[in-house]
């Protein structure tokens, strides 16, 4: 096992540049310069060293030499331009970022274009900002590119086609003579046909990377695609590689792969797990039913009649079912104060019929009647047993609204345990706070799913899902906070379920079925986007979200019918899953085949 460097310090203050370069303390920027200019020099401009990394190391949670080596190799050998081909879970993201960073600090980019998928867009920001100290402006719309010095975009924003023009809507970026571009998620420009391919082969780039964990899935031309995207001719025209490399019987297995390796070495950065010596822990996923008392249970059918027969405009026109979904349900089912706090604003409202807002107003007293919150009676009984068994554990807690994250913090305060609240909106500074209030001195993290991206709790194992997002990706970002370099326990993750409703469904696939069936963090997104279920939707939301909302409004409150329909995406996504395993097999055998000769051959010396 590799030993794992943990910053513990979460200070802003300067950490050595290479030890003040030996004690030279070095202070202005222009003195850097200078260091960088004699460094190159000196050196004949051959780059041994990350002159950057010095800069930020302060402000990431470990260091890990296999990441600076890859972004050195990527620097120094194949000139910044490089297919970043790690296995998931290495952590791309860094090593890219120091070669974006390098190249700043060196002066060898002025103009940095990077492409995600949107999904990822401020998550990248954050990462850049806080980490890298980079602040790179979000492209959103056409004007946006004017004077772009470092810019991000979603990738399916910015490809949008004009068929009557013929024209990309955002041409302005194909005018830009970017000395780096970057693309995330690369796997997604597998077929050169589409005109996500085209906008990014138009890209006018000194240096690109494309970062992806599975360079090809069922069909090796997928692979000849990216490469062709990032260096044209290295695999020569498409009827050349056919010719040498495609086996017509089998599509993922080349004919000579050994020389098809060669090259793909030639433009490629691969590390697999196993020789990182990192460890990874598993994931321990424990669905905690919530039994309703009689009066929990007679208030949650009338929530159901409410959205279901009395939502209606004061004119009676009904409210789209969609809307109720969206807008109200997830806020009614997060807990009962967020609950009374939605209820409450319905009932003051006038632009809602009288009888729904004295529907509203009847199930608000209802909820101030109540006697027993058996949901946070149910989490209060996890903590304390986790608590009582380890008395330093550190708990996160997950919850979707404010209002309930005010809740629990209420709710927990008699009992002094030792609470942080933590809320999207926060400076750098106050995250930062935040992240060091819990480590040391706190029992317990209560956090939105608004402050979920960046964080780095690997010294927490516990995770309580107090209610849960129905967009499985962002259940995902919440196990991924835990589930990173550096945790040294299996994770306990607990998810709240009420009893004989559609969440314990709900909370079943997307827990057991998807987020913790042994698959590494960035898996879930690979998975499905083969399926075609990861990107927007008619309403707005991700697709396997949607197609859970549609099933839930079309169930009319069925419970059965709901559950047949839930087991039906159940079958979809264990089918993408298995093919998922095939392919990511056979991609190994070829990008990972030098690895797996020297396993062969050590079986057999030992046979």
């Amino acid at each position: 096992m590799v030993d794992v460097t943990i910053n513990e310090s979460f200070s802003n203050e300067d950490l050595s540049f290479f030890e003040k370069l030996e004690k030279k303390e070095f202070e202005s920027s222009t003195l850097l310069n200078l260091k960088v200019e004699a460094e190159e020099i000196s050196n004949d401009t051959e780059i041994n060293e990350l002159l950057g990394y010095a800069l930020i190391e302060k402000n990431l949670a470990y260091k890990l030499p296999y990441q600076i080596d890859g972004a050195l190799r990527i620097l120094r050998d194949l000139n910044g331009s490089a297919l970043l081909a790690d296995e998931v879970g290495l952590g791309k993201t860094i090593t890219s970022a120091l070669v974006v960073k390098e190249c700043i600090v060196r002066g060898f980019a002025k103009r940095i274009l990077i492409l995600t998928p949107p999904s990822l867009v401020n998550q990248w920001v954050a990462e850049l900002r806080e980490k890298f100290e980079l602040d790179f402006k979000i492209i959103e719309k056409e004007s946006d590119w004017a004077n772009a010095t470092f810019a991000i975009a979603s990738l399916d924003r910015v490809k949008m086609f004009d068929r009557k023009t013929g024209e990309f809507r955002h041409k302005k970026a194909h005018q830009i003579p970017w000395d780096l571009l970057m693309v995330d998620e690369a796997h997604k420009l597998k077929e050169s046909n589409t005109i996500r391919w085209k906008f990014v082969d138009q890209l006018q780039k000194k240096r690109f990377l494309l970062l992806t964990a599975t360079p090809f899935q069922n069909d090796l031309l997928e692979l000849y695609n990216l490469l062709n995207l990032l260096k044209k001719g290295h695999l020569g025209t498409v009827k050349e590689f056919r010719k040498q490399f495609l086996n017509q019987g089998n599509k993922r297995h080349p004919l000579n792969p050994k020389q098809l390796k060669a090259k793909l070495d030639q433009v490629m950065v691969r590390r697999k797990r196993s020789e990182t010596g990192i460890e990874y822990k598993k994931r321990m996923p424990r669905i905690i039913s919530v039994e309703q008392t009689e009066q929990e249970a007679k208030i949650y059918d009338k929530i159901q009649e409410l959205l279901k027969e009395q939502y209606f405009y004061v004119d009676g026109g009904q409210i789209n079912p969609r809307l109720i979904l969206f807008a109200i349900l997830p806020k009614v089912t997060s807990s009962s104060k967020s609950a009374m706090e939605s209820l409450a604003k319905m009932a003051a409202n006038e632009k809602y019929h009288e009888e729904t807002r004295r529907f509203a107003r009847e199930i608000l007293s209802d909820y101030r009647d109540l006697k027993v919150d058996s949901k946070m009676e149910k989490m209060l009984e996890i903590i304390n047993e986790t608590l009582a068994e380890n008395p330093k554990e550190k708990i996160l807690i997950y919850t979707k609204h404010p209002s309930t994250l005010e809740y629990i913090k209420e709710r927990l305060e008699p009992y002094k345990i030792k609470v942080t609240g933590f809320m999207g909106g926060l400076t750098r500074e106050e995250k930062a706070e935040k992240i060091r209030e819990f480590k040391y001195k706190s029992q317990v993290l209560i956090c939105t799913d608004a402050g979920a991206e960046g964080l780095n709790l690997q010294f927490c194992s516990v995770l309580i899902n107090y209610d849960l997002p129905w967009n499985p990706m962002s259940v995902e970002q919440r196990i991924g906070r835990l589930d990173r370099i550096g945790q040294k326990k299996d994770m306990q993750i607990y998810s709240l379920a009420t009893k004989g409703t559609m969440e314990e469904h709900i909370v079943d696939l997307i827990i057991n079925k998807m987020c913790c069936v042994g698959l590494v963090v960035g898996e879930l997104p690979i998975i499905l986007f083969n399926l075609g279920l990861d990107s927007e939707g008619k309403g707005g939301s991700n697709k396997i979200e949607e197609r859970i909302l549609n099933s839930f409004i079309d169930s009319k409150n069925n419970l059965e019918k709901f559950a047949k329909s839930i087991k039906e995406i159940e079958t979809t996504i264990l089918a993408g899953m298995e093919e998922y395993d095939e392919a990511k097999s056979a991609s190994s055998e070829l990008l990972d085949e030098e690895d797996l000769l020297k396993e062969l051959d050590e079986k057999i010396n030992e046979e």
